[in-house]
């Protein structure tokens, strides 16, 4: 195999590296970014750098996905040749970039190999276990979502789902007609029993259990974006174990999804959400989608006991001269708010920005939602 077609089948691997990790990718991108490659005769490693990523991102949020991959992929082939049993290029001496931000852990992930040999690799194994190995149950309920491998996303999804069967509904005072029951419900025995010319065939009753209605409101901007995906399945569960739950997305439009999360698969349910909610990883207009819900939809299906729970780190990239009024306007409609942000999982964490002290004046309960503690408590203390 000549170097040409080396650099275009690690080209193809790189693209594919990418598009697992989360980075949209479209067909004219790639071909685009391997033109520039023979174009510009690539031997530095800062134009090789720049020709792919002028050509393959087109949003900011993915600049740091994108900068991970490239630093891992296009390293010493010896280490990744252990790891993925393929031949990697080297483009000049490198370094990985230096970042405040951890490893995203789902970009480890798709390096892995999955037949790894035990004898041969034992050195290297050490190397990378402390960083690629699976976390056990105590550290996945701390640990933050952002940094949580698509395995583990995987595994809180099934603990979030044990959490929820567990949850707390409120005791009505009426009663409905349950088989499975031990409480006898005289009035439909004896309309069984007349029925049946006096043959007695017993009826069973139970208190009807009760879940308070709930509003949800998820931001799907960028920033958010290792959160909504959680919430989204929250949001999942809830519609398939009570009724009266509303679930609406906002990033630059606010978007009404509660149809779409009805179906009983949750693969089929997510699926149509993304294709009909088209400003995800967009910029966030709080002001515009509080004002669009304000408008069409908080007299429709807010009640006097409804819990509205606003999911958002806060950060308008809107106009945000009218949040004040829109946020209070939401307050009047809303029994009660519940602000869920995740950068309360910082402990210096202090509302200096604008739009945050904004919408802490109207809220109820202002709480942390960024790992299975913080669902937990959630799922105790409110639903």
């Amino acid at each position: 195999m000549d170097d040409k077609n080396k650099l275009l089948e690690n080209f193809l691997r790189f693209i594919r590296l990418l598009r697992k990790s989360g980075v949209k990718i479209g067909s004219q991108s790639s071909i685009d970014a391997l033109n520039s490659i023979k174009t510009l005769n690539i031997g530095n490693r800062n134009e090789f750098y720049w020709a792919l990523h002028s050509n393959l991102i087109n949003k900011k949020e993915d600049t740091e996905i994108f900068d991970q991959c490239f630093y891992l992929f296009w390293q010493n082939p010896k280490i990744l040749q252990q790891m993925f049993n393929l031949l990697l290029p080297q483009i000049g001496t490198q370094k990985a970039p230096e970042s405040n931000k951890k490893q995203l852990k789902r970009i480890s992930d798709n390096f892995q190999k999955k037949n790894r040999n035990v004898e041969n690799d034992k050195k290297d194994e050490i190397i990378f276990d402390a960083q690629m190995s699976w976390s056990n149950k105590s550290t996945l309920n701390s640990k933050d979502f952002e940094m949580m491998s698509l395995d583990e996303i995987h595994q809180a999804e099934k603990e979030i789902k044990k959490i929820l069967i567990r949850t707390k509904t409120k005791i009505s005072r009426r009663w409905e007609r349950k088989e499975n029951s031990s409480k006898i419900y005289t009035k439909y025995t004896m309309k069984k029993s007349v029925k049946n010319n006096g043959i007695i065939q017993l009826a069973f009753k139970d208190k009807i259990k009760k879940f308070k209605p709930i509003v949800i409101l998820i931001d799907i901007s960028g920033s958010m974006e290792s959160y909504s995906r959680i919430m989204l399945f929250l949001s999942h569960l809830l519609i398939q174990q009570f009724k009266d739950v509303e679930i609406f997305t906002f990033g630059t439009k606010l978007t009404r999804i509660t149809q779409f999360l009805k179906n009983k698969d949750v693969d089929l349910s997510l699926d149509k959400v993304g294709k009909s909610v088209n400003d995800w990883a967009a910029g966030t207009k709080i002001t515009s989608s509080i004002k669009d819900f304000n408008l069409n939809w908080s007299r429709r299906i807010l009640t006097q006991n409804q819990t509205l729970i606003l999911i958002t780190d806060g950060l308008e990239r809107d106009d945000s001269q009218n949040l004040d009024f829109e946020i209070n306007r939401l307050s009047l409609f809303a029994n009660n708010i519940i602000w869920l942000n995740p950068l309360l999982r910082y402990k210096k964490f202090e509302p200096k920005v604008y739009s945050i002290k904004t919408i802490l004046r109207h809220v109820d309960k202002h709480v942390p939602i960024h790992n299975l503690n913080s669902i937990r408590n959630l799922v105790e203390n409110i639903f």
